[in-house]
Formats: structure tokens, sequence, C-alpha cells
């Protein structure tokens, strides 16, 4: 059940940081999707009424306006469903959507209903679904069942962004009632086994359990994770982001940095401060890159395309961080703590074509 009975409600910050998340993704992931494809779907499973207490647009208006005033010219046919359980908030979006000017290559529709039966019976009907990102933001963990997200993401080309409720599974975990929707959400029993004390402890177990069911059950190849705290300073929920392609997951993570630029991933409501900008900038710690890859590499060589690869899917730093502040330093420094070699160009010792400088994907790279 929804902890907001209203029709519409007051938007707290860490929803605010989770649409800009959302917002920024979805304006790097339409022209990459329409680019190779002349139908792509976004769904909102949870859409509720599209708009805040104080005006704020919600989530289904965030996705419609980035897709009519996105700077690309698109002319792919974009469906958009907006899935909202509740009649009223239901209403509500439709007379929101309804007053906005629309092109005729976008095509909406909203479903009163339940989100698990909405898919259930839409990917019943076909055999394949169309490229399609699915936003998941639930109140609650009814009603996701991960079944559900692996017969999404055995479409190809699907994303899924989840909100995975922490702290209401948390606190609920021991409800001999919730027994069977905690089965479904994470796929197995598993979650019983959740240490008894220990708060860190019991977050890490149930992030951790949920990100390997996304990955080894739903078959998710890539699975990105983005914590919100409320106000209280206690962890509320995760965003899981899940993508089988490198360029969405390098997209993704783009989007969360920008949210928190120390790369924590971690937004609270308890420290934001509304007379500061949300997307405040903070250096990445080009320290901590440098021990995670010399930890890998150390004494070893790796190709640039294999090092890009290896931070952009084993660490939660981006492919901008490692040439200039890392290796160009290690480079430099008396003695040289890396070498490189072309093979393009077959250099016997340190490549010379500095104009292109790690730009080469074979060029190697080695660590002494």
């Amino acid at each position: 059940m929804s902890k907001n009975n209203s029709t519409i409600w007051e938007i707290e910050p860490h929803t605010e940081a989770k649409h800009e998340i959302l917002e920024k993704y979805l304006n790097a992931w339409l022209p990459i999707m329409t680019r190779w494809n002349g139908r792509i779907l976004y769904i909102d499973g949870f859409s509720g009424p599209g708009e805040y207490k104080g005006g704020e647009i919600g989530s289904p208006i965030i996705a419609i306006d980035s897709f009519i005033n996105h700077k690309a010219n698109i002319d792919a046919d974009i469906y958009m469903l907006f899935i909202e359980a509740r009649e009223d908030r239901c209403k509500f979006l439709k007379q929101k959507i309804e007053s906005i000017p629309k092109p005729n290559n976008i095509k909406i529709f909203v479903e009163c209903n339940e989100f698990q039966k909405v898919m259930e019976a839409t990917l019943d009907k076909v055999d394949r679904l169309i490229p399609s990102f699915v936003f998941i933001d639930p109140f609650g963990f009814k009603g996701i069942p991960l079944g559900l997200i692996k017969k999404i993401m055995q479409n190809s080309k699907c994303e899924v962004l989840i909100t995975f409720m922490y702290d209401e599974i948390n606190r609920f975990i021991s409800i001999k009632n919730n027994e069977k929707y905690l089965n479904e959400t994470f796929g197995t029993e598993n979650w019983k086994k959740i240490p008894a004390e220990g708060p860190k402890e019991r977050m890490k177990f149930l992030h951790n359990l949920y990100k390997k069911q996304l990955k080894e059950v739903a078959g998710i190849k890539f699975v990105r994770s983005f914590n919100m705290v409320n106000k209280f300073n206690k962890l509320d929920y995760f965003l899981f982001f899940g993508t089988n392609n490198l360029k969405g997951l390098e997209k993704m993570k783009e989007a969360m940095w920008r949210v928190d630029e120390s790369g924590a991933f971690n937004f609270s409501d308890a420290t934001y401060s509304p007379l500061q900008p949300m997307l405040f900038a903070k250096k990445p710690n080009y320290y901590r890159l440098k021990q995670i890859i010399l930890k890998e590499f150390k004494g070893g060589s790796v190709t640039v395309e294999g090092l890009e690869n290896f931070i952009l899917t084993k660490t939660s730093f981006l492919r901008t961080h490692y040439k200039t502040y890392i290796l160009r330093k290690m480079e430099k420094s008396n003695p040289p703590e890396i070498e490189r070699k072309c093979k393009q160009c077959k250099c016997k010792s340190i490549c010379k074509h500095k104009k292109t400088y790690f730009k080469e994907k074979n060029c190697i790279i080695h660590f002494f």
C-alpha cells in the first residue's frame, strides 16, 4: 500500500534526485535507441499522478518532456505506457497528459491497473517486446516479482530501473504475511538468512542478494545501484539499474555521477540543502581508482579497451576519469610507473604518438 493516501503529495529531495537520474539517462538513451530502432517503448510501472503538491512534475511528465523537447531530431515511433493502480491518480495523470501538445510520433497510453497484471498480459500477447526502458518505482515491495523482471529482460535491448524499498523490507521482513511477496521479489527464500543484528550487515546482505538475483536469475549482465537516504539519515531505498548493453551501463553511470560526483552513488535528504545547487561538484577519488587499477593490473599488461571495460564494469568510475589524472601522471613520474606500446605503429618502446594519447583501443599499457 502507498504510504501517501492523497491523490498528490509533497515531493522529497531524494525523489528529485531520482528524477534527475531518470531524466539524464533518458536524454542519453533516446537518441541511441532511436538511431537503430524504428520503434521504442518507455514504461513507467508505478507512475503516480504526474504532479506533486508544490507543482513539481512527476516521472511521467519528466519522461514526456524529455522526449518532446529532445535536441535530437527523432523520427522513430515512441510508445509510452504509464501504469497506475489508483483511479484518482490515474484520472489526474490522464488530464495532465491531455493538456500537453505532442508530436504524431509519440503515442501515450495510461492503464489504470496493477503493474504486474499489465506487464504479464502484455508479455503474454507479444512474441517479443520492442526495445524498452522500464521504470519500476513502487512504494513498497509487492507486485515486482523477479520472474517478471526476468521476462522483461529476456527481450533484446530492454533495460530496467528499479526502486528497491530496502527500509520497508528491513522493517517488515519478519511479518509472516509478507513471506509470499518477499519470495517473489527476491526469487528465492534466501532472504530469510538475513543477519539478526547489525544494520550495516543487514543492508549489505539484502543489497547483495537482490543484485545477485538480478544477475544470475533475471539474467542481467550489468547491474548498478544508487543509495537514497531519507531526512533521518537512514537508507530508504536503492535504485537498481539493469542492462545487457555496455553503452547503457556507461550512460546510466554518467547520470548517477551527475547527482553524486563523489562516486559514492549516494544522495541524502539529511545533508541536502535547497540553498545549494543539487548537482554539487566534487572531485572523483582518483587515488582510489589508481589503487583499484594497480590491484588488478600491477606487473601485467592490458589494452586501453580492456582497461576501459574494467573501469566501466567493475568500478563506480567512468572512462573519463583515468587517462589525464592517472595514466598521464603515472607515465610522467620518475621513474615511470607505466609503459605503453601501440600495436598500430608497432613501437618497441613508449608510443610516440602524443596526439592520440591513450585513444588507440589496441594500445597496450604495461604496469611496472
